[in-house]
């Protein structure tokens, strides 16, 4: 068991909008079949399917790629069987707490659960129930797919409206669109209260969990460029603190009345023993106060120690604040949230494009090693985990350690996973002890 199966036990994809309201899909309506269809249709996961396209069980003759994608997707990738979640008994408990009449016919839940684009970009062969398909993460192909066809490259493939989910930055974005939110979806206090299990992500992680249906060999890089594990972390980590502070300075999300937006806290400032003894934090806030969910902060945080030192300090500046603020003055949350943004922002093109080195790399595990020390946050420990597999897998991949050290590193993070016999529960204690299993397997 790897590291990588640790997100494979909270693996949810599941987020979405509590703002909109509940609408029935209409059934898609045939097309004329004498004209192309317009550009950015979504023609569906037959399109991709064929043995000679993605449905292959042999690499095709001359292709770049091996052409089982489809078959992974369809046999292994969670993602096919997001649509078919909404027909279970969680979900129409939950639609039914929300006062809806179910979860499979509603936005709130086809916005993440489904390629759910409108009426008409929806092609002949499409079907909401294939779930997160093809096209929700590479764009509606009716631009794209005769050149892609024919042999084009991915640069032409990209010009027509593939969307190029192998760029760390757009792949965050899109991404964290449902495993976070934006503008328009958000798994928001009331949707875990009606019972939606909690959302967690690392880009990086769950890219390789999927499972990742491509091969980073010498092709994929010829055409796609060489993007490493570090990249796709540290990105993922900058753009989702970007996400989180967004959700944050979104009108709709401020605190009404006496009741906040929960769902922007660490859960478990209030959802623990109680009478428990008080956790140790590093946010300055007492025992009895709700801590703001900073694991992403304190990832970046790490990367940019490394990579920028002004912006790792104008970032712990800017939350340090934020945490004290959200006691007692929303107009200063606002303002610490847009410096919190602005910092992670700064950050993200530079990441995308660093080249992490092996000493980078033991730097920055180092630094979360001496995090898991200091607190005692569940978060915290989750995204160290998921951190320590991403750093680990690019170690290897570089050639900066070999088989024998390599072994040992994957025996060292086996005792990490154990130290978590759920997705709410860590041992501290053992915890601690594993990572610095980890460290001392690093440096072999």
């Amino acid at each position: 068991m790897t590291g990588r199966l640790l997100a494979a036990l909270l693996l949810l994809i599941a987020p979405m909008p509590v703002l909109a309201q509940a609408q029935s899909p209409a059934p898609a309506q045939p097309q004329s079949q004498s004209a192309p269809p317009p550009i950015g249709v979504h023609l569906g996961v037959a399109t991709c399917a064929g043995s000679t396209c993605h449905g292959a069980t042999e690499r095709p003759r001359g292709s770049y790629v091996p052409g089982n994608e489809y078959l992974i997707w369809s046999s292994q990738d969670k993602h096919r069987n997001a649509y078919n979640v909404l027909l279970d008994d969680r979900a129409v408990k939950m639609a039914r707490a929300l006062g809806l009449p179910d979860a499979a016919h509603q936005k709130i839940c086809l916005d993440c659960h489904a390629d759910n684009v409108p009426q008409n970009l929806r092609g002949p062969q499409f079907q909401l129930s294939d779930g997160i398909d093809c096209e929700a993460c590479h764009g509606g192909a009716s631009g794209w797919l005769g050149i892609h066809i024919s042999g084009a490259t991915h640069a032409q493939n990209v010009a027509a409206g593939l969307y190029p989910t192998e760029q760390p930055i757009a792949r965050a974005e899109k991404c964290l669109g449902c495993h976070y939110g934006d503008s328009t979806r958000f798994a928001s206090h009331q949707l875990y209260g009606a019972g939606h299990p909690r959302l967690t992500f690392e880009l990086d992680t769950y890219t390789a969990i999927e499972p990742a249906h491509f091969v980073v060999d010498q092709g994929y890089i010829e055409r796609k460029g060489r993007i490493t594990d570090v990249q796709v972390w540290a990105v993922g980590q900058a753009i989702a603190l970007v996400k989180r502070m967004d959700a944050v300075l979104n009108p709709a999300h401020a605190p009404k009345g006496f009741w906040p937006e929960f769902a922007f806290f660490d859960c478990q400032s209030c959802h623990h023993e109680y009478g428990g003894y008080a956790r140790a934090t590093t946010t300055g806030l007492g025992p009895g106060t709700v801590k703001f969910n900073d694991a992403n902060e304190v990832m970046l945080k790490v990367i940019a120690q490394r990579v920028a030192p002004q912006a790792a300090g104008e970032l712990q500046g800017h939350m340090m604040a934020l945490h004290k603020a959200t006691i007692d003055d929303w107009v200063a949350v606002e303002r610490e949230a847009g410096g919190v943004k602005t910092a992670a922002q700064s950050l993200v093109d530079s990441l995308a494009h660093h080249d992490f080195t092996g000493d980078d790399m033991r730097s920055m595990a180092d630094a979360l090693i001496g995090i898991a020390g200091s607190d005692e946050v569940f978060s915290h420990d989750e995204q160290i985990t998921m951190a320590l597999e991403s750093l680990t897998t690019a170690l290897k991949a570089s050639g900066d350690i070999g088989d024998k050290q390599a072994s040992a590193l994957d025996n060292a993070m086996k005792a990490v996973l154990a130290a978590f016999p759920n997705d709410q529960i860590v041992h501290q204690d053992a915890f601690v002890k594993a990572l610095k299993g980890v460290q001392q397997a690093m440096r072999k």
